[in-house]
């Protein structure tokens, strides 16, 4: 079996137990109107761009305020918790260098009320503890609104073997 259609069901079956596992405040948001949507799209997007703006200025203020303290963050160091990826942030501050970034192909799919997964393309410019990192990757993130902002709840990135 092709990695991609294995990684397909790896984030789907995540987005759906997480769904499932959503607290209570993020089902009971109202719900999005139509004329929201584009809104929506446009604040998801923005809250993920600063995730690599944050990254690439060592603002681990953003990454604190804009992760779920439940969250589950995965890539290739394996699954790991918000502290956890927040350790691993304060080593990759040390050790990487950020020279740019682009993030393209975005989708936004609703999964419940007040949560939504986001999809993404990236491409970076960096390098740690002084090898490049791969270029090109794919992203995905759900995303909940808590206390009036949106917080992702689960993150997840991994190189694309062909971009």
């Amino acid at each position: 079996m092709s990695q991609k259609p294995q990684m397909i069901k790896v984030v789907l079956a995540c987005a759906l137990l997480i769904a499932c596992a959503l607290p209570k405040e993020a089902s009971t948001q109202t719900e999005h109107k139509p004329a929201e949507a584009p809104r929506v799209e446009q604040d998801l997007i923005s809250t993920e761009i600063g995730f690599f703006e944050a990254w690439k200025t060592r603002d681990e203020a953003y990454f604190r305020a804009h992760m779920a303290d439940n969250g589950i963050f995965w890539g290739e160091s394996g699954t790991l918790s918000r502290d956890q990826q927040l350790q691993q942030q304060q080593a990759n501050d040390k050790a990487c260098k950020v020279e740019g970034y682009g993030l393209s192909d975005f989708g936004v799919l609703p999964l419940t009320t007040g949560a939504y997964l986001l999809t993404y393309k990236a491409d970076q410019y960096a390098t740690c503890n002084g090898e490049k990192l791969p270029v090109h990757m794919n992203g995905s993130s759900i995303y909940i609104l808590k206390a009036g902002h949106w917080q992702a709840i689960y993150r997840a990135e991994v190189p694309l073997s062909q971009p």
